[in-house]
């Protein structure tokens, strides 16, 4: 017999052993339905002992008919806990963050279109103050890991009192955690255990548009407990429902990419060249920028970080497929090198001081609209650079590259409009 423990402590190695806990035992499958995803199983589908068994899921552990999921609760220690923000807020802030609280005493869903470096994060501190303070579990889900572990390290002097833990595919262990920092497929590990979920970049790979991941965080829920989406590119009609906070904390307009044509760029990035129109914007004056540099694929960066070397200037390279990324990330922010070449694996979620950034190929179709606003507010999310420039070089123009720079422009002029720039700075 398969024994899966599903939800909240992580056992999905002891199959064969009843958590040490009072725990509701509950068939793996039951009436076509798989009871840890919610997937239909077909009858037709058989695993090698001739038994239907749940392919959907099939990655987390085999599900079959005779899989026994244990169900029980996760103990939580009783704590008095404070909120420590490291600044304080702003006017709109401190609206949206009403906002939050709001849906987070009446319950229901709520959504927060916040542009980039607008600090939705921050946002979010009261209504869970005022969750934990009732003694309510919480989730703040992100679609990809390499957010989870900063958002975790942030969070937890920002609550002093309160355990935070980071869950991905490399770390399990969420005992005791009132805060669970998690990606979203990770939540295959719960079953009605939080009382309010908070889904970071809902419109992020590889969240949007997935049917198993939304219902992931459907089951993670109680049937009563509170959602909160954000994001800074939201779908058109979420847009419309949303509480927008369209300006930036510092209260300086968002930088508007430009857009630079160079003929031959992709060939010449293949054959472990750069380009005289790159290599002129990466030394202004004589001095190499600090400067993010995404390109459109793995290999793509490869050529492009060995033609910079080449040439000089001191990169590294870093993609979801680099066993090494997490430590080239950390030594970019300390200084150690100048330009950090990345797929799109570095569009949201993560914040650099003093940088600047370029787009390689900014006419790949890897370059959503959307993608682009979201690499742009990669620059000036800091009060001392809150400045920086968005360099998109291609060789077409698109119109993901135009729609982007229109919806940064259009996000300006509604905050120019409240009177939440300071545009004389």
């Amino acid at each position: 017999m398969d024994v899966i423990s599903v939800r909240v402590i992580f056992m999905k190695e002891s199959r064969e052993k009843r958590p040490d806990c009072n725990a509701i035992a509950v068939p793996g499958i039951a009436a076509g339905i798989c009871q840890r995803c919610g997937s239909s199983v077909s009858d037709g589908v058989r695993d090698e002992w001739g038994l239907r068994y749940c392919r959907v899921c099939l990655a987390f552990g085999h599900v079959n008919e005779r899989t026994v999921l244990f169900r029980y609760e996760r103990p939580l220690a009783e704590t008095d806990h404070r909120l420590v923000p490291a600044f304080p807020p702003t006017a709109e802030q401190e609206l949206a963050s009403a906002y939050v609280k709001d849906v987070v005493e009446t319950g229901g869903k709520g959504f927060v279109f916040a542009v980039c470096g607008a600090g939705k994060t921050e946002i979010l501190y009261e209504g869970f103050l005022a969750a934990l303070r009732r003694g309510d579990r919480i989730c703040l889900a992100i679609p990809r890991k390499d957010v989870v572990r900063e958002l975790a390290e942030r969070l937890r002097p920002i609550f002093p009192n309160t355990v935070v833990k980071a869950l991905h595919q490399g770390s399990k262990d969420d005992a005791g955690a009132h805060i669970v920092v998690s990606t979203i497929h990770q939540l295959i590990n719960y079953h009605g255990e939080f009382d309010l979920v908070a889904l970071d970049e809902a419109d992020a790979f590889p969240y949007r548009g997935d049917a198993f991941l939304h219902g992931l965080v459907k089951k993670a829920m109680k049937p009563d407990a509170a959602l909160i989406e954000m994001s800074a590119t939201p779908t058109a009609g979420a847009a419309k429902t949303a509480w927008f906070l369209p300006a930036r904390f510092h209260r300086r307009p968002l930088d508007v990419p430009v857009v630079e044509y160079v003929d031959g760029l992709r060939e010449a990035v293949k054959r472990i060249a750069v380009p005289r129109a790159v290599v002129a914007w990466l030394r202004q004056d004589g001095v190499t920028r600090r400067a993010l540099l995404f390109v459109p694929s793995v290999a793509y960066g490869s050529c492009l970080a060995e033609a910079l070397a080449a040439a000089g200037f001191r990169v590294r390279a870093v993609s979801s497929r680099e066993p090494a990324a997490p430590l080239r990330i950390r030594a970019f922010r300390e200084e150690r090198f100048n330009l950090l070449v990345t797929t799109t694996l570095l569009e949201r979620g993560v914040t650099f001081r003093g940088i600047d950034v370029a787009v390689l190929n900014a006419d790949d179709g890897v370059f959503e609209s959307n993608v682009l606003v979201q690499i742009a507010g990669r620059v000036g999310r800091h009060a001392d650079r809150p400045t920086g420039e968005i360099r998109l070089f291609a060789e077409l123009a698109t119109a993901s590259m135009a729609r982007a720079i229109r919806t940064i422009e259009r996000a300006n002029a509604v905050a120019r409009k409240k009177g939440l720039l300071d545009d004389d700075l």
